[in-house]
């Protein structure tokens, strides 16, 4: 039975969900949507019950939920996003790069395959970032030191195994199923192929979303804009001059930018024209009719649908639809196609990865700073993690720190919460997610009434509310009068005056050194002007190239000793020149006032 009849986003589930919790005051109109697919879906099992042969009942039943999840997808086009958030362009590591020839290499020659296991049972591939153009990566077999190979299972996501290899897409690990004896020859290598349509060059196509109906042509290619609204958009793909199209719909590069010039993180999208799923829909309930006269079988469904794509595609051929959703207001849909020769051969390279030793190093005596592991990434991927502000002012706090209420489906304890979001910074390398609040003092939480007086509930009374880490949650249905607003003064843990110490190759600190791309500290020798500890950090290091651009690490290990301090080693993709240390500096406790007014939690069911 095809279960792929009817194509969906991941978003899809969670947005059902979402519009089963839809607050009373939302316009009516999404209400009854919402409440005629659930109905819709509800007639169609009950009708179903009488089906004798139960395979083919099953079948339609599974249809009939993936219909349900359609609409809902329906009803994601209409309803607007509940908060903004914000992303990096796709292809902004091209900007690092002359050409997508220099990113595929560099994607290539930094891909290692590591284990923590003394005996090597259990690999790991590493990608040293994620490739933004269509491709495959496939692992296929593992190298053994008599130059034997291991075949590995196929491998997309979840659990796959063979006779000999598990994998598991969860960890990204290839694990033999049964542990390796001392007699068995050791894995030495990961084998596999990268292939891809690499693109020659980049064709991109900017709509104001209020254009519907209108066309660019360019390269080769004319881009419809064919539906849009606040926070979607949907477009048509077609050759201009009525050629066969060389691109698939994953081809196509779907981005949204607000009006501020940012890129809005993407919630979903939907491949295929709406007139799919129409008709899909229409002959889910045909389907139903000829289960209960008897005549139809499970070859039949499939048969159908068979169909149904193939007269499509006889109408419609040669054109992509695809439908994308975003988290905020959409000022600019930008889409972006790979401009390519229809006969361009597909990339293809073979690769052979030495497995690396990065398992828990036993204390030794000492440490043989010669015969370290090398894991040789020397082409630079650059850290784009590393924002340029340091921290939050009093002042800025008023305007960066996002307030979102009930994001999240209610509890029975507290059906409402506000929660508070502190803008990426990088005082977050020193400042855990849990330790950027302090509870406020008793009183500093005030729920007010219609009439703007304060209501009198005990303070810090976890009957009533609580503050937990970066939330205010409270149960407004247990207060003596309706809380309409909220007055908080929160204390905002701050690091204002964070330091960086840079040190260049040939003058660097003692017990420090740069080999290839690898930093050693030798905490026998070096001292940094304030030490962590396990609760606490007060310094980090980063590596910069010649450029002086911060470079993305690999992975670290640890060499302990016997007696005294050990060896730290970490490896970056491309070649250190400049050791750089950040000093967290004092911590300061800025007050921040919350004052807004309360909406209304959703229903609990």
């Amino acid at each position: 039975m095809k279960k792929a009849l009817i194509v969906l986003s991941i978003s899809t589930v969670a947005a059902i969900f979402t519009f089963l919790l839809i607050p009373s005051d939302e316009p009516p109109d999404v209400q009854a949507l919402t409440d005629a697919m659930l109905e819709k879906k509800d007639a169609r099992l009950t009708r179903l019950e009488p089906v004798k042969d139960k395979a083919v009942q099953k079948s339609l039943a599974n249809l009939v939920y993936d219909a349900m999840f359609t609409d809902g997808m329906e009803l994601d086009f209409q309803i607007p996003p509940r908060n903004t958030a914000y992303t990096r362009a796709k292809l902004a590591r091209l900007d690092d790069y002359s050409s997508i020839d220099e990113l595929t290499e560099v994607f290539l020659a930094n891909q290692i395959a590591g284990t923590t296991y003394r005996d090597r049972s259990c690999i790991w591939p590493r990608q040293p970032f994620t490739y933004p153009f269509q491709h495959q990566l496939t692992w296929s077999a593992i190298r053994l030191e008599n130059g034997e190979t291991t075949a590995l299972p196929s491998h997309v996501s979840g659990i796959s195994r063979n006779a000999e290899i598990e994998y598991s897409g969860a960890r990204n690990t290839f694990c033999y199923r049964k542990s390796l004896g001392p007699d068995d020859p050791a894995p030495v290598a990961l084998v596999g192929e990268f292939s891809a349509r690499l693109p020659q060059k980049l064709v991109q196509f900017d709509f104001n979303p209020s254009n519907i109906d209108q066309s660019q042509s360019k390269d080769g290619y004319t881009v419809t804009l064919v539906e849009a609204n606040d926070f979607s958009y949907a477009v048509e793909v077609s050759s201009a001059d009525g050629a066969p199209l060389t691109l698939d719909s994953k081809d196509m590069i779907g981005e949204a930018l607000d009006k501020t010039g940012r890129h809005l993180s993407r919630t979903g999208t939907r491949a295929g024209r709406p007139e799919l799923y129409e008709v899909s829909d229409l002959i889910v309930d045909d389907l139903i009719d000829q289960a209960l006269d008897g005549t139809l079988t499970e070859a039949q469904i499939d048969q159908r649908f068979d169909d149904m794509q193939s007269e499509l595609n006889d109408k419609h051929g040669g054109r992509f639809h695809k439908h994308f959703f975003f988290s905020g207001s959409v000022k600019t849909a930008r889409i972006i196609l790979p401009g390519r020769d229809a006969k361009q051969a597909p990339f293809k390279r073979k690769l052979d990865l030495p497995i690396r030793n990065l398992a828990r190093r036993q204390p030794a005596r000492s440490v043989d700073l010669d015969q370290l592991e090398r894991i040789p990434t020397f082409h630079p991927v650059y850290n784009y993690s590393i924002k340029e502000k340091v921290d939050l002012t009093a002042k800025e706090m008023n305007k960066e720190i996002g307030i979102r209420q009930n994001e999240v489906s209610a509890d029975r304890k507290y059906s409402a919460k506000v929660k508070l979001y502190y803008p990426r910074v990088q005082s977050d390398r020193f400042l855990d997610m849990f330790d950027r609040y302090e509870n406020p003092a008793p009183g500093q939480i005030v729920f007010f009434n219609a009439d703007g007086a304060p209501i009198d509930v005990p303070a810090d009374n976890p009957d009533y509310y609580r503050f937990m880490v970066s939330r205010i949650e409270y149960n407004p249905d247990r207060f003596p009068e309706k809380p309409v607003r909220l007055s908080a003064t929160v204390p905002v843990v701050t690091t204002p005056n964070l330091t960086k110490k840079g040190y260049k190759k040939n003058s660097l600190p003692d017990g420090v050194r740069i080999v290839d791309n690898m930093i050693i500290i030798d905490h026998a020798d070096f001292k940094p002007e304030s030490t962590n500890d396990r609760f606490e950090k007060t310094y980090l290091f980063f590596a910069k190239s010649a450029d002086q651009r911060y470079l993305s690490k690999v992975t670290d290990l640890h060499y302990p000793r016997t007696e005294g301090p050990g060896v730290d080693v970490t490896y970056y993709n491309g070649l250190p020149e400049v050791f750089e240390i950040w000093y967290r500096g004092d911590k300061k406790v800025v007050a921040y006032q919350v004052d807004l007014d309360l909406e209304e939690p959703a229903p609990l069911e």
